[in-house]
């Protein structure tokens, strides 16, 4: 299948799942859930989906499981953010946050690796 055919039909697919969940998180009450809502998980459902479309299940497998290994990751940086940011600054908090952060994808990388 075409690359360019590929592309087209991932950004169309995304810009639906956007504008999707844009609506439910303007319905959703309170507004402080509307973040929850938001594009991060509408780009994700249309990849997966065209990935398993074009691909097949073993591949949005992998997928899923590096998207919650990152999730994980993302967890672990706000998580540190604030108190080393608090302890180094904005600029010495930020780099080790970032470090604490690709620590826990690393290690999440590895454990997808020896888990498949």
């Amino acid at each position: 299948m075409s690359q360019w055919l590929v592309l087209s039909a991932r950004g169309l697919c995304g810009g639906l799942f956007v504008m999707v969940f844009a609506l439910i998180g303007e319905l959703v009450t309170p507004k402080q859930f509307a973040g929850v809502f938001s594009a991060a998980p509408a780009v994700a459902l249309a990849g997966m989906s065209l990935t398993l479309l074009f691909q097949g299940g073993p591949q949005v497998t992998e997928s899923a499981l590096g998207m919650i290994a990152g999730s994980v990751a993302m967890v672990a940086y706000c998580a540190s953010a604030v108190p080393l940011v608090t302890r180094l600054g904005a600029v010495g908090g930020t780099i080790a946050a970032l470090g604490v952060w690709a620590v826990v994808a690393a290690a999440g990388r590895a454990l997808i690796a020896v888990a498949g």
